[in-house]
C-alpha cells in the first residue's frame, strides 16, 4: 500500500497513512483532533493528475489555471496572443480611444479626402500619418467592452465615409 500525506485545517498539521489507492482521496481523520484531513501533495515528491487534458495538482479543487492565475474556464478559441480574457494583461498606450479622439480622426480623414478630391493629390505629413497608425493600431488592439467596439465601428464608419467621398471625387 502507498503512502499518503494528509492535512488537517483546524490543528494545521501533516500526517502520514498506509491506504489503498482507492482510498486515497477519501479525507481521513485527523490522529490529534479527529477532524476530516484532506490528501495533498508530499513536499517530496511531485504529484499531478489529467482531467481535461490539463495537468492538476492534487488536490484538485475543479478549477482552472491559466499562467498562474486562477480562472473560470480553459481557453477554447481564438485568443490575443496567449491572453486569458479574465486575466487580461493591460498593454500600455492601447486603451480604447475616446470620442474626441475618434472624431479627430474622422475629421483629419474627412479633409484628407477632400483635399485629394480638390487637387488630385495626397498631402504626406509624417507626424499625422504616425499618429493616425497608431490610432488604428489602438481600434485594432482594444476589445471587449461596448464602449470599444462602438469606437471601433465609428472609426469604420468615418474611414469609409472618407473612402467613399474620395471615389466620388475620382469618378
Amino acid at each position: 500500500m502507498p503512502l499518503y500525506e494528509y492535512y488537517c485545517e483546524p490543528c494545521n498539521g501533516v500526517f502520514e497513512l498506509l491506504r489503498p489507492a482507492k482510498d486515497a482521496s477519501k479525507p481521513q481523520p485527523c490522529p490529534q483532533c479527529d477532524e476530516d484531513a484532506k490528501r495533498t501533495v508530499s513536499k517530496q515528491w511531485s504529484a499531478f493528475i489529467f482531467r481535461e487534458g490539463f495537468a492538476r495538482r492534487l488536490p484538485d479543487d475543479g478549477g482552472y489555471w491559466h499562467l498562474g492565475h486562477k480562472v473560470s474556464q480553459p481557453l477554447t478559441g481564438a485568443v490575443y496572443g496567449m491572453e486569458h480574457p479574465e486575466v487580461r494583461v493591460s498593454r500600455p498606450g492601447y486603451d480604447a480611444p475616446s470620442v474626441e479622439e475618434i472624431e479627430q480622426y474622422e475629421f483629419r480623414q474627412t479633409i484628407q479626402a477632400e483635399i485629394k478630391r480638390d487637387t488630385g493629390t495626397k498631402i504626406m505629413n509624417q507626424s499625422v500619418d504616425a499618429q493616425d497608425s497608431f490610432f488604428k493600431a489602438r481600434l485594432q488592439h482594444t476589445s471587449g467592452t461596448a464602449k470599444e467596439q462602438a469606437a471601433r465601428k465609428r472609426a469604420a464608419e468615418g474611414v469609409k465615409r472618407a473612402k467613399n467621398s474620395a471615389k466620388k471625387s475620382d469618378g
